[in-house]
């Protein structure tokens, strides 16, 4: 895509959000630094999920590319170690950024106006690169990404979120209606918005919107109903398109977040399509996932070079890796006890939305969760709890009821990390 034409839509994104900030701020930047608030993407609380093999540390050069209205200044409040970097295209983010940090002192936050595809014009290279929701409103993603790509340092992370297709198809019939009807983000008003949403109100039950409208609840706010309805620029991607979007910028996955809603575990697939569909590839499986649940709006996920050793960020419930693997519980899961029509737990996680996503255990299980402190090793709790080595069968019956917490996102992992390591 020339250039022209790269400025052009970067100058009416610009001006959309000029117009409509986006998302609303949220004032309480003090819960950030108290720690009582914290974002999945700042490595307080998830630096295991980046570096599973490392000590916990604040000693960080983080990027937010693309930082909006006080994600930046979210980040920088929590971590005061670290040394952060936002950059957006947008005065207004910038300047709200600025005055939600200043709110309480922060001192370890630099703004840049600056578009993504050109971060390499920093001049520096970062741990952490943190690009959510921004990727996919550019002229060209493929430069976007390969530019956050080129500052990353070789041991580092990138978190990133682009747009699910499946999960977003009612959402883009309301946009290519609204582009006939000659709606436009950037000359939009109160009065224009409003009547938007009485229409989208009454949408005849058969459209793919009106049976989601839960799932996409930012059309209730003026600046949300804009930025979900009337983008300028949107593009949405399947995993496996995500796959070849990585592989073009040298880069590969290193974790799938969230992974639970397009696991094939837990949905019929398997018994429907057999054996043939079970050897295909792990992305391919969950692109069909995404298909049959139809709900995927969005995919988060850690990336990271190519060249970066998998040995580097993997963990395993493998028993023989119980003794250096820590446990860290979702914050959030439910537990239904056994009842007149079950006999087991059920565990579920209300954040996926997704009711269906559960794993049903044992008394033995329940205790084995219980004695996960985010300290101990598999094997620690194995034997705090008093479970015998030699009982061979109750030890494989605990470590496939771990793997199916891991693969349903209720327990992410860390390594044991010792004062030598």
């Amino acid at each position: 895509m020339d250039n022209e034409t790269t400025e052009s839509i970067r100058a009416r994104v610009q001006e959309m959000y000029e117009r409509h900030p986006y998302p609303p701020v949220d004032e309480d930047i003090a819960a950030y630094k108290s720690g009582e608030a914290w974002l999945l993407e700042s490595p307080n609380p998830s630096f295991h999920l980046y570096w599973p093999a490392r000590p916990y540390t604040e000693d960080l050069d983080i990027l937010i590319a693309g930082c909006g209205t006080q994600q930046a200044a979210q980040v920088a409040a929590g971590l005061p170690g670290a040394r952060i970097v936002g950059t957006d295209i947008s005065e207004h983010s910038l300047s709200e950024t600025r005055r939600l940090a200043d709110k309480i002192g922060v001192g370890n936050l630099t703004l840049e106006k600056r578009p993504i595809e050109r971060t390499g014009e920093l001049g520096r290279d970062f741990d952490l690169v943190i690009c959510t929701g921004v990727l996919h409103h550019l002229a060209d993603p493929d430069v976007g990404l390969k530019a956050l790509a080129s500052v990353l340092r070789p041991g580092g992370s990138m978190h990133l979120m682009v747009y699910g297709r499946h999960g977003r198809t009612g959402v883009y019939m309301l946009q290519e209606l609204f582009r006939a009807l000659g709606v436009d983000a950037g000359k939009v008003g109160k009065k224009d918005i409003a009547a938007l949403r009485t229409l989208i109100e009454n949408l005849p039950p058969a459209h793919p919107f009106a049976a989601v409208r839960d799932m996409h609840p930012d059309w209730q706010d003026d600046e949300g109903l804009v930025d979900l309805l009337l983008h300028v620029q949107d593009r949405a991607y399947t995993l496996s398109d995500i796959d070849g979007f990585l592989t073009g910028a040298g880069l590969k996955m290193q974790k799938l977040l969230f992974a639970g809603r397009t696991d094939p575990m837990f949905t019929p697939l398997y018994d429907v399509a057999g054996k043939g569909f079970a050897k295909q590839r792990e992305l391919e499986q969950r692109t069909a996932v995404e298909l049959y649940r139809a709900s995927v709006k969005k995919h988060v996920f850690i990336a990271c070079h190519e060249a970066r050793p998998d040995q580097n960020y993997e963990t395993s419930v493998a028993k023989k890796s119980w003794a250096e693997t820590v446990p860290v519980i979702s914050y959030g899961l439910e537990v239904e006890r056994p009842n007149e029509t079950r006999k087991t737990f059920r565990i579920t996680w209300p954040f996926h939305n997704e009711p269906g996503i559960a794993v049903e255990t044992t008394e033995n299980g329940m205790r084995l969760l219980e004695a996960f402190d985010g300290n101990r090793t598999i094997a620690d709790a194995v034997q705090a709890i008093g479970f015998k080595k030699n009982d061979k069968a109750l030890l494989k019956q605990l470590e496939g009821f771990l793997e199916r917490c891991a693969r349903a996102d209720f327990l992410t992992f860390r390594k044991r990390v010792t004062s030598s390591d």
